[in-house]
C-alpha cells in the first residue's frame, strides 16, 4: 500500500468516525428531547388529577350545611385560609388546601411537589384580583415542579439547568339554589 492509498484510508476512517459521532450525539439529543417531553406530560397529568381532586370539596365548611344559604360573613377570613383548629390535618373544604404542600410521585418514580394556595378574588375593570374580604369565589392556585436533582423539568440559562415550575389557576364560585 502506497502513501496515497494509506492517506485516503485515513481519511475514509475519520469521515466514518465523525459520522458515527454526529449519529449518537443526535440520538442523545433526541431521546433528551422525548424524556423532557415525558415529564412535563407527567408532571401536567398529576397537576390534572389534584385540580379534579379539588372538586370534590365544599367551597367553605360553612357551606357543609346545605339547608341555608350563606352570606359572606359565614365564610372563613381571608387570614384564616387554610386548616381550621378543628381539622386535626384532614382537608374538608377548598381553603384547607391554602399553603398545602403535597409530594406526588408519577409512573416514572420521580417525585414532585405539588404546592397549593387559596385566595378570595373579585372582579375589578374585568380584571380578577385577590381580594382582602370574604366574597363568595376563590381561587385556587396549583404549582409542580420535580425534586430531582438535577432538574427533570428545566430550562437552560446561560447553559445551565433552571428548575421549572408549571402553574394553574382556576376560580371557584359559591352557588346556592333555592
Amino acid at each position: 500500500m502506497n502513501t496515497g492509498q494509506t492517506m485516503l484510508t485515513m481519511g475514509a476512517m475519520i469521515l466514518i468516525s465523525i459520522i458515527i459521532l454526529n449519529f449518537y450525539r443526535m440520538t442523545n439529543s433526541i431521546s433528551s428531547s422525548l424524556d423532557f417531553s415525558r415529564f412535563r406530560l407527567e408532571s401536567m397529568s398529576i397537576m390534572t388529577s389534584h385540580v379534579e381532586q379539588l372538586s370534590q370539596y365544599f367551597f367553605d365548611e360553612a357551606s357543609t350545611d346545605t339547608l341555608n344559604s350563606k352570606e359572606l360573613n359565614d365564610f372563613v377570613t381571608p387570614g384564616n385560609l387554610g386548616f381550621d383548629g378543628n381539622d386535626n390535618g384532614i382537608v374538608d373544604d377548598i381553603d384547607d388546601f391554602h399553603g398545602l404542600t403535597v409530594s406526588d410521585t408519577g409512573m416514572s418514580g420521580v417525585p414532585y411537589n405539588v404546592n397549593y394556595s387559596v385566595s378570595y378574588v373579585e372582579l375589578q375593570n374585568n380584571l380578577i384580583v385577590v381580594s382582602n374580604s370574604r366574597e363568595y369565589h376563590k381561587q385556587i392556585s396549583i404549582s409542580i415542579s420535580d425534586a430531582f436533582n438535577p432538574p427533570l423539568i428545566y430550562s437552560m440559562v446561560n447553559g445551565v439547568r433552571v428548575r421549572d415550575t408549571l402553574r394553574i389557576s382556576y376560580v371557584v364560585s359559591y352557588w346556592f339554589y333555592n
